[in-house]
């Protein structure tokens, strides 16, 4: 059974936000993925019993219909600590946060939540979210740091669709190399072009 809409859709929003150039984008998306598990999981949760009100994250992991008890299942446990540094976060201590590497685990943990509570998901997902999450891939801990260095510089190298268009830039505008990580956001509705890329380095 795959996930509602509005799961995907809240993925794709995370993904969005943790390629995109705003500041502090890693631990926005890093609670918005957290955020996503709780959504997921009480989504599943609720489709068991209807009448279900208020309750805490653990306990959510541990219902019959979600099966993700911190205690017992590995992935359980993971989600169990990536809420706890949510909460640190924004309870504890508002500057701290996470780098780039450790937001993409807390993505690709949220992937996994999913696709345990909704079985099938992943693979009906749009062909851009997909080639989008094997670059999440790419940048988490499971990632080649050998290959994440080769497909930076593929990604600087290649020439764009607009980079077949100069024009003289206006007096409020500044030029950027699409390629280049800070600007990936810019082009990743060149899902198919970005996907030959990583076909052709090999990175799954």
């Amino acid at each position: 059974m795959a996930a509602p809409r509005d799961i995907i859709d809240a993925l794709e929003s995370v993904v969005s936000l943790y390629f995109s150039d705003v500041r502090h984008k890693q631990r926005a998306a890093f609670i918005l993925a957290d955020e996503l598990v709780e959504m997921t999981c009480k989504a599943l949760a609720i489709a068991a019993n209807p009448t279900l009100g208020h309750i805490k994250f653990h306990d959510l992991l541990k219902h019959p219909a979600v099966k993700l008890d911190a205690k017992t299942t590995t992935l359980g446990a993971t989600l169990l600590r990536n809420h706890d540094t949510r909460n640190k976060m924004q309870h504890v201590n508002a500057a701290f946060t996470v780098d780039d590497q450790h937001c993409a685990d807390a993505i690709l943990d949220a992937l996994q939540a999913i696709e345990h509570c909704f079985s099938g998901t992943i693979a009906a997902f749009p062909d851009a979210l997909k080639v989008s999450l094997r670059l999440v891939r790419l940048q988490s801990s499971h990632g080649n740091t050998g290959l994440r260095g080769r497909f930076e510089d593929a990604m600087r190298d290649f020439r764009w669709n607009s980079a077949d268009k100069p024009r003289a830039l206006r007096k409020s505008e500044i030029a950027v190399t699409a390629g280049n990580r800070r600007y990936w956001g810019l082009v990743m509705s060149e899902y198919a072009q970005i996907e030959c890329i990583l076909d052709r380095l090999g990175i799954p």
